[in-house]
This record gives structure tokens, C-alpha cells and sequence, in this order.
């Protein structure tokens, strides 16, 4: 149980940290104030969500897992620049926050439903990074 704890808590902070760093790498390219104030709000979020699985890994005399590593987050980098050289209109990048947001919400469900016996906290933060995704995905439906 231990393990599938840990697990769980480490999908949430990679998870988290990824949306943060896609939102710090593509706000600077965001001149629409609505599409800027959206991401910034999930870089917040995803941010607090890093910082509580991280402490809560710790609790458990574990450390997080490296989240993104140099690799993934060059190949983010990258795709982040090709997606935005020929449109960066807010409904392309609230599009593109949409893709990335749902592949978070893949991520996370696959974990919980291959790991039923972690402890109801490690669930729980995990359920309730799923209901802010989704909300996300709510407000950025609004914008495309």
C-alpha cells in the first residue's frame, strides 16, 4: 500500500509540475488578458498541487520524483514554439492548454484505477487535481 501511495502522489506532482512548466513557457507568448489570466490561475494551481504532493511524499519519508526530465521538457520547449510560430490566437492556446490538460487527466485516472489500495489522502488529492483539470477545461472551453 505504501508503494501505490507513493505512486499515486508522484503521478500528481509530475503531472502538476509539467502544467506548470507548459504555463510558464507559453505565458510569455499570451497577449489576450482572459486566455493570460486562465493560465496563470492552472500555473498557480498546478504549482500548489506539486507543493502538497511533494509534502505529502515527505510525510511519508519519501521525495518526489524528478518531474520532467531535461529531455521531455526540451521536447516540450520545442513543441510549445512550433504551435505557437504560426497561431498564438487565445483559441489556439486555450486549445492546446485543453490537449495538455486532458493528457494530466489520462495520467492521473490510469493511476488511481491501477492502484485501488492507496490510502484515501494520496486518492483524494489525486481526485481533487482531477476536479480542478476539469474545471480548467470547463473555463478553457469558454475561450475557443
Amino acid at each position: 500500500m505504501q508503494g501505490e501511495n507513493t505512486d499515486i502522489l508522484n503521478e500528481v506532482y509530475k503531472a502538476s509540475t509539467m502544467g506548470a512548466e507548459a504555463a510558464e513557457m507559453l505565458l510569455p507568448k499570451v497577449h489576450d488578458q482572459k486566455i493570460r489570466s486562465q493560465i496563470s490561475s492552472q500555473q498557480q494551481n498546478y504549482e500548489a498541487s506539486a507543493h502538497k504532493a511533494a509534502q505529502m511524499l515527505e510525510e511519508k519519508g519519501d521525495k518526489p520524483k524528478v518531474a520532467t526530465q531535461p529531455m521531455q521538457k526540451a521536447m516540450l520547449w520545442g513543441s510549445i514554439q512550433m504551435n505557437t510560430l504560426a497561431n498564438s490566437t487565445p483559441e489556439h492556446l486555450a486549445e492546446m492548454m485543453i490537449q495538455g490538460t486532458t493528457m494530466g487527466i489520462i495520467d492521473i485516472q490510469k493511476r488511481l484505477n491501477e492502484l485501488p489500495q492507496a490510502d484515501s489522502d494520496s486518492r483524494k488529492l489525486a481526485e481533487d487535481f482531477l476536479k480542478g483539470e476539469q474545471q480548467n477545461i470547463d473555463e478553457l472551453k469558454k475561450l475557443l
